[in-house]
């Protein structure tokens, strides 16, 4: 897993000072995650599991004041990482460090453990999830993004034969520019002629990946002693009936299909988490 990130990280653009421009013109965790968004605040303690470049890290600690630890397995990622902290302006807020999250000890504790689009990339997502909530200190909260099970369907589908081709080393050249033209047709947002290929890689490209389902994820949080608060596939709207969202979630991919085959818009299939540690219920004290 290190090798294929250290290759090319996701969302790697093409220098720190693209990637810091980024950060500063848009502050995508407001945009996206106004659930996150409400949680964040000056001092507030972070840590951001699988964190690659750095993109979830540097918004918090630039656009929050929040302090931040960011772990990765990619030496390449957090080199980069490094440098656009240092083109923010905001070293004294982060603290990049290169570990397995299945390996990561610390006596600290953070107020938010986060960790978007990472976990579904191991071979254990239950075991990463027991893992990483055993740093969410009292009265702190556990935010998790997975591709989702339904959802991600259509798109797996679209790039059926590139991802076949490549797992036995047989995409030649002509298919992968194929496959990046049409991803680059569906994901329009990007125009950075390293960013895009980083985002192609990885979503198409990655040797392993899982897919999930909220009622599956509310399970596995339950046995390790949290509570889902908030979670995208309701749009962020309070939860009443658990019940009723795990039948929500079965549209996912009716809704995925129609934006990649009618409306030829990327969707990736992807949804969010916010939960809580159980009253009474704390996660294992992590080792110092």
């Amino acid at each position: 897993m290190a090798a294929f990130y250290d290759a090319l990280p996701f969302n790697y653009a093409s220098s720190a000072a693209a990637a810091a421009r980024i950060v500063r013109n848009r502050n995508q965790i407001a945009n996206s995650y106004p659930d996150l968004d409400e949680l964040l605040h000056a001092g507030l303690s972070v840590l951001d599991v699988g964190c690659g470049p750095g993109w979830l890290t540097h918004t918090c600690a630039y656009h929050y004041e929040a302090r931040v630890v960011g772990i990765d397995l990619s030496t390449t990622a957090l080199s980069r990482a490094r440098e656009i902290a240092a083109e923010l302006g905001i070293e004294s807020r982060v603290d990049f460090r290169q570990v397995d999250l299945f390996r990561f000890e610390t006596a600290e504790q953070f107020d938010l453990v986060c960790s978007l689009g990472v976990l579904h990339h191991t071979a254990d997502v239950p075991g990463a999830l027991a893992a990483i909530s055993r740093f969410v200190g009292p009265g702190g909260s556990l935010y998790v993004g997975l591709y989702h099970a339904y959802g991600r369907a259509p798109f797996l589908a679209h790039f059926a034969r590139c991802r076949a081709l490549a797992a036995e080393g047989l995409l030649s050249k002509a298919e992968l520019d194929d496959a990046l033209g049409r991803y680059a047709e569906l994901d329009t947002r990007i125009s950075d002629r390293t960013l895009l290929p980083s985002w192609f890689h990885d979503q198409v490209l990655h040797p392993q990946e899982t897919q999930h389902t909220l009622k599956e994820i509310a399970g596995v949080l339950d046995r390790i002693g949290f509570t889902i608060v908030s979670t995208s596939v309701n749009q962020f709207k309070p939860i009443g009936d658990l019940a009723e969202l795990f039948e929500l979630e079965r549209d996912y991919e009716r809704r995925a299909r129609h934006a990649i085959e009618v409306e030829k818009r990327y969707m990736p299939g992807f949804f969010t988490v916010l939960a809580r540690p159980n009253a009474g219920s704390r996660p294992s004290t992590p080792n110092a």
